[in-house]
């Protein structure tokens, strides 16, 4: 039984089976490692041995670098609209922490008893090996596991939000915050100013990361540039930050294929694929085609933009500063610039006042963006927060918000009325859920 790891060469899996009849596989790659027991347990680790995230009894829990753990299970109705998701409290994660810890210990025991059986491995190497990787999560107990909450929150602002495509990102951050934090819909970043580092706080911020990660920085396969809309830096400062990136970090050359690449990545076992970021769509009046040439030729490779709806009046009851025509032109800029865009739709914003002309106007202006293979389009579902400026508006309004069907409606309206140029190279759309996300 073999995996592949992230460049396609064959990762083999060693089986093992307990005297009692119980397989434990363990699967060990460059920069993780997984146990499998039964076909009803798994727990992922990241290269230095942190539990990362693990599927039991048909939950799936992932644990954020800060300690905390979300719960994730199919609801009464198939899709994501209907899957169940918390947090668990922090006597819940402690809880299960120490029950995941002592099933390592258990299969620690178990694959290093004399009366266990290996059932498949092509070497004894490979063996000793998954024997090994197992050691390293016993080192991590729950104590230790707490500890990095405290560690992570002096590194990091809280990481509020990332593109599911990124979800396993190392972040960067080069600002704190959001420079705009006025859309009446976000309440992410109200908890903290603006705020720009300076070169060698953003250096010292990197040593930082570096220590923090550890060996589980392998895991990591892009860099996300932090936090909100890190691209407003003023461009001189913001080639710096990708220039300090480039020193520190070897990002993948973007026209390296085939052989090449593979040899490249042999050379390179701790690389990243690129470097992302979030984009403002007022963006357009700082930044130009050139300024984006500028920084792909540094690694960026796909930026996300929040569209919400291509809607005018919907755009102003968002309390959003720009327009459709400030997409448009921003897309357009990034394009030529040599970057692809990530476009994020706010599915059910505006509730049923606005939904025929968020459907019309947004389906138009998708239809009016350059948008090509590399590219991708988000839906992602208002998810209203307690004691809103949104839900002050509506009920000031007297707008009633969209029902889950009602929201898939408008999804399904939408997808159905985008057109594009080249079908055979059509940009990729997925559903974008904030609740599922924890870094």
């Amino acid at each position: 039984m073999v995996s592949s790891d992230v460049a396609g060469n064959p990762m083999p899996i060693v089986e093992f089976q307990t005297a009692s009849g119980q397989r434990i596989l363990i699967n060990v790659r460059r920069d993780s490692f997984s146990v499998f027991v039964d076909e009803t347990l798994t727990l992922n680790y990241d290269g230095e041995g942190r539990l990362y995230s693990a599927w039991i009894e048909g939950r799936n829990y992932r644990r954020g670098m800060d300690n905390r753990i979300l719960e994730k299970q199919e609801g009464p109705r198939p899709g994501l609209a209907y899957r169940v998701r918390r947090e668990l409290t922090p006597e819940e994660v402690r809880q299960f922490l120490a029950m995941a810890y002592a099933r390592a210990v258990e299969y620690h025991a178990a694959i290093n008893a004399p009366e266990t059986r290996v059932l498949s491995a092509s070497s004894p190497e490979e063996v000793q090996s998954a024997r090994t990787v197992l050691e390293r999560a016993l080192a991590w107990n729950v104590a230790r596991l707490e500890r990095e909450r405290t560690i992570f929150n002096i590194i990091y602002k809280p990481v509020s939000i990332l593109p599911p495509d990124q979800y396993l990102a190392l972040v960067l951050q080069a600002t704190e915050g959001c420079s705009y934090n006025q859309c009446v819909f976000c309440g992410f970043y109200r908890d903290r100013k603006f705020h720009v580092k300076s070169l060698d706080e953003f250096r010292h911020h990197i040593r930082d990361v570096r220590a923090f990660f550890g060996g589980g920085i392998g895991l990591r396969k892009s860099i996300f540039l932090g936090d909100a809309n890190a691209l407003i830096i003023p461009q001189k400062q913001l080639v710096a930050f990708f220039d300090i990136i480039n020193a520190e970090f070897a990002i993948q050359p973007p026209q390296c294929q085939g052989d090449a690449l593979k040899e490249w990545q042999a050379q390179h076992p701790i690389h990243f694929q690129g470097i992302y970021s979030f984009i403002d769509a007022f963006s357009t009046r700082r930044k130009i085609a050139r300024d984006f040439a500028e920084l792909a030729a540094r690694g960026l490779r796909r930026v996300y933009v929040g569209l919400e709806s291509g809607d005018t009046d919907l755009l102003h009851f968002l309390g959003k500063p720009h327009t459709p025509e400030d997409v448009m032109r921003l897309v357009n800029d990034v394009k030529a610039g040599g970057v692809a865009v990530g476009v994020i739709i706010l599915a059910g914003a505006g509730g049923a006042r606005y939904a025929e002309q968020h459907v019309r106007h947004t389906v138009n202006l998708i239809n009016a963006l350059p948008l090509e293979r590399e590219d991708m389009i988000y839906f992602s579902e208002l998810v209203d927060y307690p004691r809103s400026e949104y839900s002050a508006l509506l009920h000031e309004a007297d707008i009633r918000p969209l029902t889950i069907g009602e929201i898939e409606h408008q999804i399904t309206l939408m997808r159905a009325g985008f057109r594009f140029t080249n079908v055979d190279a059509a940009p990729k759309v997925s559903y974008y859920d904030l609740r599922e996300f924890i870094y």
